[in-house]
């Protein structure tokens, strides 16, 4: 790599940091938050759902308007946007002030991920120099997951989560500041386009996941559903009739007529379905009884895990190339969720750490592989929307494998519950009861402080 292109990774990769600190560290501030400002259970579930809505707002938005107004000055914008997104937050009285800073901060958040992958990939044209890029890339997220919900953690039971907050206000900054000082300039093109097709798209993609959230809530035949589902297809009607009426949308396609470049984005949405990083904390607290604080630093051996695997795969794809590197990642990644499949309530904690830091380790090292494919199928110029694809994959992917793997996970834990209730002789009912709670994030002491029932 030369010194630009080195540069240029760095700034992107302290970008992709500074803009992860708030989804490195929002499980940690949840509870308290909606405890502190006495939210309904409705709200509750709005605030989990807000990151996800903003995101696939601003996905394809992003990438349009990196070539509109130029990717260096959006990003600056977009750090902006997260810190006076978040302020609002920090100062709120009320949940519904809260909601509209997180939208806010989220939407910022999610512009800088599209841009910054976009903007490396167009920067890093020699295959070597971008497989070491995206290698790099590849570490930002686990070195944040590595300290910040640690920090959070303890800030959290020492002065609130008010200020911990105020750490994504912090991050926000720096990621303004960090791309106005070490990205290259913006070309002067100012070229305009319309905003339609892609705000379209976004819309559509929220709406989706909006309505398979519901689903999963209050059934096929709930009227959030319907309206959900109803508000998917006009959006998406109306995306196709633009589509085929402009004479040229902004909204990029041409990525998705290469075959291998669909089947890849199939791949990342398949992906996140385990979500095993997620199931591992839910494990730690509830079957282990180990606090907030207390998995924080549990999950820090994953963590260097997934920076080892980081690390390997950037090694790997530049001796043994992109396939290879993402075949054996996979496969070490699949065998780490047979193992997964094994495990029982009885299972030491530490065999269950080693297989997930196993399973971190593999996904972590297979992301390189598949964002560098990705990115090497974009043809010049296309680059930001093979970056908003590749997010809105792993976003949908994200959204729908919470949705199945919920309820899998959670009607198996209330049909033992419901038998262990049953054979102590206890009210069946507590099962519901107890799995509703879960489900909503209600922590596990404030379950044991209603219901006389041991977790494990």
């Amino acid at each position: 790599m030369t010194q630009q292109e080195k540069r240029l990774a760095i700034g992107v990769c302290a970008l992709i940091a500074a803009a992860m600190v708030s989804t490195a560290t929002f499980n940690c501030i949840v509870l308290p938050m909606i405890t502190s400002l006495d939210a309904s259970e409705s709200q509750q579930s709005l605030l989990r759902q807000l990151p996800s809505i903003g995101a696939l707002l601003m996905i394809f938005i992003a990438g349009v308007l990196g070539q509109r107004i130029g990717p260096r000055r959006l990003l600056v914008w977009c750090g902006l946007l997260m810190a006076v997104g978040y302020s609002v937050v920090m100062v709120s009285p009320a949940m519904g002030v809260t909601s509209a800073g997180m939208l806010l901060g989220s939407i910022g958040q999610e512009g800088i991920f599209v841009v910054s992958v976009g903007m490396l990939s167009a920067g890093l044209a020699d295959p070597k120099s971008r497989a070491s890029g995206f290698a790099m890339l590849s570490m930002a997220t686990p070195l944040v997951y590595l300290v910040a919900p640690v920090a959070a953690g303890a800030l959290v039971g020492l002065t609130g989560w008010r200020v911990v907050i105020g750490m994504w206000v912090l991050a926000g900054l720096a990621a303004a500041y960090l791309a106005r000082r070490l990205l290259p300039p913006d070309d002067a093109s100012g070229t305009r386009v319309e905003l339609w097709t892609p705000a379209l798209a976004g819309f559509a993609l929220a709406c989706l996941v909006q309505t398979a959230n519901n689903i999963s809530q209050a059934g096929w035949a709930a009227l959030q559903t319907i309206v959900w589902g109803g508000a998917a297809i006009l959006a998406t009607a109306a995306l196709v009739v633009l589509m085929r009426r402009l004479p040229e949308p902004s909204l990029d396609i041409s990525v998705l007529r290469h075959g291998g470049f669909r089947l890849l984005l199939v791949v990342i949405l398949l992906v996140p379905f385990a979500s095993m990083a997620f199931y591992a904390t839910v494990g730690a607290q509830f079957v282990y009884g180990y606090g907030v604080f207390a998995t924080s630093l549990i999950m820090i051996p994953v963590q260097v895990t997934s920076l080892a695997g980081a690390w390997l795969s950037g090694r790997m794809i530049r001796r043994r190339g992109i396939r290879a590197t993402g075949t054996i990642a996979l496969i070490l990644t699949s065998l780490a969720l047979f193992l997964a499949a094994t495990q029982r309530v009885s299972t030491p904690v530490v065999v269950s750490l080693l297989i997930v830091c196993l399973y971190s380790g593999a996904l972590t090292a297979a992301n390189a592989p598949m964002t560098n494919a990705i990115m090497n199928l974009a043809a010049k110029g296309s680059e930001g929307s093979a970056a908003a694809f590749r997010g809105a994959s792993a976003s949908l992917g994200d959204a729908i494998g919470v949705v199945i793997m919920s309820a899998i996970v959670f009607s198996t834990f209330q049909s033992s519950l419901t038998a262990n209730i049953q054979a102590s002789g206890g009210d069946v009912s507590q099962a519901a009861s107890i799995t509703t709670s879960l489900r909503d994030g209600v922590s596990s002491e404030q379950v044991a402080s209603q219901y006389s029932v041991p977790m494990t």
